[in-house]
């Protein structure tokens, strides 16, 4: 009897604990979901006064820079040239700046054309007056489209052509440059 007393008790200290409190629980707030990176823009304006510190910040060893427009007949028929070569020696550090010269109305113009050639974002596009832009970009420059410079790491003008470049014309300057060969 004793031993069914004994279990009795130690079976109403088993209850079923309905009645004691509940332990604190913190509630635990989720983290929100990380926003996917929006794409860089496709345009970034530059005029002559944002040219130079513009080019300056780009991090790259050397840069292939190319001005240019959708009215421009050769200006359109090098551009998978320059974007291919361009490819080409990234690995190297050689970045590529397409700046357009399209008038305002036909921006979109442009941005579509590019985007055809898978061009890198973001683009420049020329605002402001014609001639500061072309006596910041190279003294030499007529103004004359396609143009095309090959810029050191100290954005110092290696190369400049005033005519469409083809990736043989530019291969020996950019090796050159780089200091090392294209496989």
């Amino acid at each position: 009897m004793r031993r069914l007393l004994a279990l009795g008790v130690l079976l109403a200290g088993c209850g079923s604990g309905a009645d004691a409190p509940s332990p604190e629980v913190e509630p635990v707030e989720a983290e929100p979901a990380a926003e996917p990176e929006a794409p860089p823009p496709f345009w970034v304006d530059v005029d002559a006064v944002s040219l130079g510190p513009a080019l300056r910040a780009r991090p790259e060893r050397a840069l292939l820079v190319n001005v240019w427009s959708t009215w421009c007949e050769p200006c359109v028929e090098e551009m998978p040239g320059l974007i291919g070569t361009a490819r080409s020696y990234e690995d190297r550090g050689l970045g590529l700046v397409l700046i357009a010269t399209d008038a305002p109305a036909s921006r979109e113009e442009a941005e579509a054309f590019l985007i055809t050639q898978g061009a890198p974002r973001p683009s420049w596009f020329k605002v402001g007056p014609d001639d500061p832009f072309i006596r910041a970009l190279h003294p030499d420059w007529s103004g004359g489209l396609p143009a095309t410079l090959l810029l050191d790491d100290q954005r110092r003008v290696a190369h400049f052509w005033e005519e469409p470049v083809s990736a043989d014309t530019l291969r020996e300057p950019i090796e050159s440059l780089l200091g090392d060969t294209h496989p």
